[in-house]
């Protein structure tokens, strides 16, 4: 596995049901709920947001950052970065 896991609790419920249930505290409200990043480049990583009321997917890697109100699309994305990450590093 090229990436850790931080909260695995939500990481799992957010592949299996929603997750607007999540509580967030204050720190996770303005910075993000980190689920997962990369082992490889620390700036790589993929957070649950709060946007607008609705919870959304925010990978983020360097000083950019794309945000996805599916699952799947971004884990899709956030692994298509890793494996980005590890042709880089080789």
């Amino acid at each position: 596995m090229n990436y850790k896991i931080f909260n695995k609790q939500v990481f799992e419920q957010a592949q299996v049901r929603s997750i607007s249930d999540v509580p967030f505290t204050e720190e996770e409200l303005e910075n993000g709920m980190k689920l997962a990043v990369s082992k490889k480049d620390e700036t790589l990583a993929l957070y649950l947001v709060e946007v607008d009321g609705m919870k959304k997917f925010d990978v983020r890697w360097d000083d950019s950052s794309e945000l996805f109100s599916g699952w799947h699309s971004a884990w899709d994305n956030f692994t298509w970065c890793l494996n980005t990450v590890e042709q880089e590093k080789q």
